[in-house]
């Protein structure tokens, strides 16, 4: 048991897989209920359940080791389709070391050689100190706020490029959060020397060069084009909203309500920290990801939310939310049917056909946890709604950010893992998350110095 787990790993180290039973064989992994296959199209069996669409069984390879991503001792899987290896805990891309076998080395382009390995460089205990150190220290609203109204070149530079909208929304995450989407972008950002400067971290995720959120929008030829202007954020949010959702054959008025705004347009309202406009186009995109993911659950999982919906747990939550502004209805939505589809497939995982239901105090603790933004005091506005007690991991651990459900929505979506898509979807939904966890804690985007409310 528990001796056995501490003896394999270097002394004293436990994996970090989130006390959850990962099911092997999954890249994405979502479970649903008891008829998991009832109308479940073959695309999405095979994003959750990998090659092993057709039975749940011969677990896949597996190894614990040290991530060279995530700097953590974790479990990897071993994915047969792509040939490599994924840390469990932040999802990177890794493969076996060819200097120990104590760590896994990551991949950071999208091929299956060149890794690097962590544990080999010489400055790994430093790095592992630092994250310690930033991922250690206690966030308050007074320091989101201080982030959202202080001055730096790199505001500067996203208000002059359009981007300061997501460039302060990415300003007030937690430090775990910005970490887990340099990863999902495609760089490790402990090893970065402004590891730790929220602004500078905000920064480079929209614009570092061929990996940043910018340059992971542009298309095809739009990459060998000198000419072609920088995506501000209408034109990266017209990007993601037309690739995932107006086919070629479609026009933008057949899928969205709200007009599509043009290259002026988009420029002038993307200068703006707030935009009436630019706010109603995020919430129908999110809505669309939201309805997308609700369309793929089957009839079983649907009928046993709206159960859920209704017990009392979730129905201060929401009452909870709601006085605070959050837009009920499509943010908490896709936040209960996220956590809802990760804890039934962890308890099928666990147990098979026989495994017990999803309880509403474990749901909304889920939902809690998923919209948390890590602040002093969000605990005790969560204890009036009930919710259960759960062991946390390390303060200094990525798991902190919480991307489980997110992971397992790019699968239920059916998109492929690591392909520019899944790489962008992740911080576009974190992104609109992250205007509604700033309303939970009163914070307004446009008046970060006043109470939300207040005129």
């Amino acid at each position: 048991g528990f001796s056995a787990l501490m003896s394999r790993g270097p002394p004293g180290s436990v994996p970090r897989a989130g006390n959850r039973p990962t099911h092997p064989g999954v890249v994405f992994a979502s479970m649903g209920c008891c008829q998991p296959r009832e109308k479940m199209d073959e695309k999405v069996a095979k994003a959750m359940y990998g090659d092993m669409a057709g039975e749940l069984a011969a677990p896949r390879k597996k190894k614990e080791a040290y991530c060279s991503w995530c700097y953590e001792f974790t479990v990897h899987f071993f994915i047969k389709e792509s040939d490599i290896w994924l840390c469990d805990t932040c999802k990177g891309r890794t493969i076996e070391s060819k200097k120990t076998s104590e760590c896994m080395a990551r991949l950071e382009g999208s091929g299956k050689t060149g890794g690097i390995c962590a544990k080999s460089q010489p400055n790994w205990d430093e790095v592992v100190e630092k994250k310690k150190k930033i991922f250690s220290k206690q966030r308050n609203a007074t320091k989101v706020r201080y982030e959202l109204t202080r001055e730096s070149t790199f505001r500067h530079a996203a208000s002059k490029e359009g981007l300061i909208r997501p460039f302060l929304l990415l300003a007030s995450m937690s430090e775990h959060h910005r970490a887990l989407l340099a990863i999902q972008l495609g760089w490790c950002p402990f090893i970065e020397e402004y590891f730790g400067d929220a602004h500078e971290e905000a920064w480079q995720l929209l614009t570092r060069k061929g990996k940043g959120l910018r340059a992971r929008c542009v298309r095809g030829l739009g990459k060998l084009n000198p000419f072609a202007g920088q995506l501000d954020w209408v034109g990266i949010l017209n990007h993601v909203a037309q690739t995932l959702y107006v086919p070629s054959y479609m026009s933008w008025s057949d899928e969205f309500t709200c007009d599509k705004m043009s290259r002026q347009e988009g420029n002038a309202e993307s200068a703006l920290v707030y935009s009436k406009k630019v706010d109603v186009f995020e919430a129908e995109l999110m809505e669309k990801v939201s309805k997308q993911q609700r369309s793929k659950m089957n009839r079983v999982q649907v009928c046993t939310v709206a159960q859920l919906m209704t017990s009392e747990n979730l129905r201060k939550l929401m009452a909870m939310q709601q006085a605070r502004g959050v837009e009920r209805h499509t943010m908490s939505l896709y936040a209960i049917d996220s956590c809802f589809l990760q804890l039934s497939r962890d308890k099928t995982l666990a147990k098979g056909q026989d495994a017990d239901p999803v309880e509403p105090d474990e749901l909304a603790r889920a939902v809690v946890e998923f919209l948390s933004n890590k602040l002093e005091g969000e605990e005790e506005a969560f204890e009036e709604a009930g919710l259960r007690e759960k062991p946390l991991p390390p303060p200094d651990s990525i798991l902190h950010a919480n991307f489980e459900p997110l992971w397992l929505c790019l699968g239920t979506l059916g998109l492929r893992p690591h392909s520019t898509m899944s790489r962008v979807l992740p911080v576009i939904v974190l992104l609109l998350l992250q205007k509604e966890k700033l309303k939970m804690a009163q914070l307004d985007l446009a008046r970060p110095l006043l109470p939300q409310g207040s005129s």
